[in-house]
């Protein structure tokens, strides 16, 4: 709820008025309710980043088999908007390997501005936004493009470990390596193709 205006005192002839929030319970005399929180440990918020920073870093490093020990083992992904999806997690580690596996793939996966929450004991969620990039020189391709992850934590033996993983695509650009010439952009859930 928006808190309520009230007016600073008179201002002097041809000065600016000046605005200053109250809160809802000055305005009818009663005692706004209070919400009891539970403090979240910001060494939790700490180690789900560190958890990410690890996928991303694991995913371009082509070592898929450690970014599987990562996940939980009943994981699912939704990737390239929901068109991608995985259930468990040697079917993740197995779609990683066959899609990105080539050592002529070349990527970048920059995750940043994390949103995390801790919802529950031992339950998170985290929104991320990412710029990533893919090179494959032997079929004259560059990606570039941004998207939001929406993922799900979950704590095992102490350890948290994600749940589900997906993006939904914001913006993507491919072109052609060589000569850097635009091949289409999407963008708002529209492609432009370019000849």
């Amino acid at each position: 709820m928006r808190p309520a205006m009230v007016p600073l005192p008179r201002a002097p002839s041809g000065a600016s008025v000046h605005w200053r929030p109250v809160p809802p319970d000055a305005l009818t005399g009663r005692r706004a309710p209070t919400r009891v929180r539970s403090p979240v440990d910001p060494l939790e918020i700490e180690a789900i980043r560190q958890l990410k920073y690890a996928y991303f870093r694991l995913l371009d490093l082509k070592r898929f088999t450690e970014l599987g020990e990562l996940l939980t083992d009943d994981v699912t992904t939704a990737y390239q908007s929901g068109e991608l999806c995985q259930n468990g997690r040697s079917d993740v580690v197995a779609f990683l390997q066959q899609s990105l596996g080539d050592p002529g793939i070349v990527t970048m996966h920059n995750g940043h501005h994390p949103e995390i929450t801790v919802t529950a004991d031992g339950q998170a969620t985290g929104r991320w936004y990412l710029e990533d990039r893919v090179i494959f020189a032997a079929h004259d391709f560059d990606l570039h493009g941004t998207a939001l992850y929406d993922d799900r934590y979950t704590k095992v033996d102490g350890t948290w470990k994600i749940a589900h993983t997906g993006y939904q695509r914001i913006y993507e650009e491919r072109r052609r390596y060589s000569s850097g010439a635009v091949i289409s952009i999407t963008a708002g859930g529209a492609t432009t193709t370019f000849s």
